[in-house]
């Protein structure tokens, strides 16, 4: 009796690990960065640069199809800072970029001739850091935001040399959006009420079936209006006003990744 509960029980977690499965994968890439800001239809400044990227991703799928996913990416680097000052007279620093990203997606549904559905949520933290020059000081900008969306993934298509390619579709809406300015002493650091977040991307990734390697070819966007009035203080009395005007940042990436 007990022989047969134990092997009633190994077929049981053989049958399940079968059934069920999890993948862990990591990447390295690069993006092409450029961030634009606008007021008034007039572009106020313009940063371009190469920025690293690294991610670890997580995937659990259920015997009926349905699955989660966890991603964590992480993603650095100094653009070229081309805009003006207060006055209007041109200006040209250095800026460096730290985004924190951890997304948890959601497939209730098996792959179907269609593609695939998934239900997203996630976050967003970018530090921004604009050097001080000898006609203007610098600053620090941290935004934290919190994004609600959806990703369609295609069928997988045959692709040339027995590759294998699949495209992913996202979109997301933030639903909270904090932005922090720190003046470096020169004023009291400003928080202000973010305006809501747009951010759409694309992916076209290459796999093979018997290989743990993959590759990423990746666009993003993600655009905001300008933000609401916010008052701005100097040693607690009131100094001014502040906004973040109209801002779009697009990537344009190529990464590697590895299952285990």
């Amino acid at each position: 009796m007990r022989r047969a509960a134990a092997a009633l029980l190994l077929v049981a977690a053989t049958a399940a690990s079968a059934q069920d499965s999890l993948v862990v994968g990591v990447s390295v890439g690069a993006m092409h960065r450029q961030l634009r800001e606008r007021a008034a239809g007039a572009t106020l400044l313009t940063e371009r640069g190469t920025v690293a990227t690294a991610g670890v991703q997580a995937t659990r799928t259920w015997a009926g199809g349905a699955a989660w996913q966890g991603e964590a990416r992480i993603a650095g680097g100094r653009l070229d800072y081309d805009g003006q000052t207060q006055g209007g007279a041109p200006l040209a620093a250095r800026s460096g970029h730290l985004d924190w990203t951890a997304d948890v997606r959601w497939r209730p549904l098996a792959p179907a001739a269609w593609g695939e559905a998934w239900l997203t949520a996630g976050t967003l933290r970018n530090r921004r850091d604009i050097s001080s020059t000898p006609q203007a000081s610098g600053l620090r900008e941290t935004s934290h935001s919190l994004l609600l969306g959806m990703r369609w993934g295609s069928p997988m298509l045959a692709g040339p040399a027995g590759w294998q390619l699949q495209g992913l579709a996202d979109v997301r809406g933030s639903v909270w959006h904090r932005l922090d300015v720190d003046f470096h002493g020169l004023l009291d650091t400003a928080r202000l009420r973010g305006a809501r977040q747009v951010d759409a991307g694309l992916r076209l990734v290459g796999t093979r079936v018997y290989s743990p390697w993959s590759w990423e070819l990746s666009w993003r966007r993600l655009a905001q209006p300008q933000s609401e009035v916010t008052p701005l203080y100097r040693n607690g009395a009131v100094f001014g006003t502040v906004r973040q005007p109209a801002l779009r940042v697009e990537d344009l990436g190529f990464a590697l990744s590895r299952r285990f």
